[in-house]
């Protein structure tokens, strides 16, 4: 996540910025409702006041915090939306695998939230799975799907177990957090289940096309 120090629009903006980035690392370390407008102030440097200025309330910083979040994590999903941003994006995290701590925790609060702003999240991210798998099918690089919403829910869902379960899944392959272990170890795998599949042969889905009823309107060549 960018930090407001490296902000070049200007002091006011730097400062909401500020702000910004410390209630997303509160707000995933301790949750939404149990920060306060004053911790937020605190970990920012600035008075509560100053909070409310830019903000109007805690609500409002709240969806400042997602709106950045979900921009963010479009325009990494943009990014990483060919083979060579893609290989900048993970050779970038690789580097540095820290630098998305808070937005990830932030991410994983909001998840488990409960609440209209965790709804709004996980659409937003479903939505953007969606738009760029338009995109890939449209540049031949992704495949067809007989049901495109549903298909962007199932992977948006995926990538998102993956921050929601990451202490479990590190666990499980013996390394550290999110950290770059984690990566290396998880990348290939995904891309090669994405790039060839699971099952070897058409068995699987020709039966749960039969027990619904449904063919599905995808040819049996688009189904190889």
């Amino acid at each position: 996540m960018r930090s407001a120090a490296a902000d070049p629009r200007g002091d006011d903006r730097s400062t909401r910025a500020r702000i910004r980035d410390a209630a997303i690392g509160l707000f995933g370390s301790t949750g939404f409702a149990l920060t306060t407008v004053r911790a937020v102030a605190t970990a920012a440097g600035v008075s509560p006041g100053l909070v409310i200025h830019h903000f109007g309330s805690k609500a409002g910083l709240r969806l400042a915090c997602d709106d950045f979040v979900i921009a963010d994590v479009a325009r990494r999903g943009q990014e990483k939306a060919d083979p060579a941003g893609a290989r900048e994006l993970l050779e970038d995290y690789l580097a540095d695998p820290g630098q998305h701590d808070d937005e990830i925790a932030y991410i994983r609060q909001a998840l488990s939230d409960q609440s209209e702003a965790g709804e709004r999240l996980f659409d937003a991210l479903v939505r953007q799975t969606a738009q760029l798998m338009e995109t890939g099918v449209a540049h031949g690089t992704v495949r067809a799907f007989s049901d495109p919403h549903a298909a962007a829910v199932v992977i948006a869902s995926n990538s998102l177990a993956i921050l929601v379960l990451g202490r479990h899944i590190a666990r499980s392959l013996g390394t550290t957090g999110l950290g770059a272990d984690t990566v290396r170890r998880l990348t290939v795998p995904s891309l090669e289940l994405y790039t060839y599949g699971f099952y070897t042969g058409t068995g699987f889905l020709d039966a749960a096309r039969s027990a619904m009823g449904a063919s599905g309107p995808l040819n049996r060549e688009e189904d190889r």
